[in-house]
């Protein structure tokens, strides 16, 4: 199963570990400080300029964790997976 995460931006749903409501994971200060580590090690990503709606983790093999911006939201994301099955 691949799922379009916006942009142009295709991903294995293998390689997906989690979605997120971009307000739900704002509102916790581990989820920030989180973030910040991450953007510090150049691991975000904004897929279109925007609102963002969806945070998604990525792990793909032998690379570190990606964490993808998209302003889909997640519902459809989730959609999108369960019908490529």
């Amino acid at each position: 199963m691949y799922i379009h995460l916006g942009g142009n931006v295709i991903v294995s749903g293998r390689d997906l570990l989690y979605i997120f409501d971009v307000k739900a994971f704002h509102q916790s200060k581990v989820n920030r400080e989180l973030l910040k580590k991450m953007e510090a090690a150049g691991n975000v990503i904004t897929l279109e300029k925007g609102k963002s709606r969806s945070v998604i983790f990525i792990k793909i093999k032998n690379q570190p964790t990606k964490i993808y911006y998209s302003p889909i939201t997640p519902f459809t994301l989730l959609r999108r997976g369960n019908h490529n099955k």
